[in-house]
């Protein structure tokens, strides 16, 4: 090696000071790149906070299992704030084998069918609902293809979707809290007498389909704002929103054996904070309805 280097020309010492010279400057590149870095990484750091970030990363990467379980709790809390406040009991007078059907109801059809639904097979029948929900008011209006599929999709959900809903909530309850319950007869039974009750509550005389109605004051409303004004990242809270509000009247009026005591249906819905007044006015319509009375 000395030789080819005493063979440049260059004296010793001038070489082995620029052997050197090279050395630092490779050093101190190395030495500023892992400072970038440092500095970059602290940044980064900083703009977002570590428990944000991981309680967002987390619902992000598990969107199935975070709505599945806000849809269950939601549900619950929703009876038990109609049996505590509209129906007057103390937490001892509760009727937990109610609360427990909604729950069930809140984790297998809102939760995970809901999810199924509204999730993997809107996305494939309205594939243009993203583009429509992202876009400001004054491009919606003149949007016509996604006005049309806005439409349909409000119509598949308060035509369509309720031909299923009651009936299969009329059977959970009638067989967790039916008299008799599914542990004490077969199934066929339980579920022919579900769907007896379905029947006399909306297909006979006086009984002109009131779950429907009850349905239609909430959810025609609530998916007109959900699907036509919300953007996509704000579609899953104004849709927990206007399901609390519904389950709330459907706890009210059908998730008790006993007749509901309506007088303070208002004012007990004007306890929740910041509910608007005409919200308040259509829930207390649904809730105190002729026909939910009977």
């Amino acid at each position: 090696m000395f030789g080819r280097l005493i063979n440049t020309g260059l004296p010793r010492g001038r070489l082995v000071g620029s052997a050197a010279a090279v050395g630092a400057f490779g050093t101190h590149r190395v030495i500023a790149r892992s400072l970038t870095e440092k500095t970059t990484t602290k940044v980064a750091a900083d703009a977002a906070p570590p428990a944000q970030n991981a309680v967002i990363a987390w619902c992000a990467s598990n969107p199935m299992t975070f709505g599945i379980g806000f849809a269950t709790v939601k549900t619950q809390a929703a009876d038990l704030f109609t049996q505590m406040n509209l129906e007057k009991k103390p937490l001892d007078k509760v009727d937990w084998r109610r609360n427990v059907l909604f729950a069930t109801f809140g984790f297998a059809y809102m939760g995970c069918f809901q999810y199924y639904l509204y999730v993997t097979l809107f996305s494939r029948w309205f594939a243009g609902a993203s583009r429509f929900a992202n876009q400001s008011i004054a491009k919606k209006l003149r949007d016509r293809t996604g006005q049309v599929d806005l439409m349909k999709q409000v119509g598949f959900d308060v035509l369509i979707h309720p031909i299923w809903f009651f009936p299969v909530y009329y059977t959970m309850k009638e067989s967790l809290n039916g008299k008799p319950n599914v542990f004490e007869a077969p199934f066929p039974t339980v579920a022919g007498n579900a769907i007896k009750k379905y029947w006399n509550n909306n297909f006979v005389a006086g009984s002109v389909m009131a779950d429907w109605l009850a349905f239609w004051k909430i959810w025609i409303v609530g998916d007109m704002v959900v699907y036509g004004l919300m953007p996509m990242w704000a579609r899953l809270p104004a849709n927990h929103f206007f399901s609390f509000l519904y389950v709330v009247v459907l706890s009210f009026t059908r998730g008790g054996e006993e007749p509901p005591k309506l007088e303070d249906a208002e004012g007990a819905l004007k306890a929740l904070p910041g509910l608007p007044d005409g919200v308040v006015a259509k829930v207390t319509e649904a809730a105190i309805d002729k026909e939910l009375r009977k």
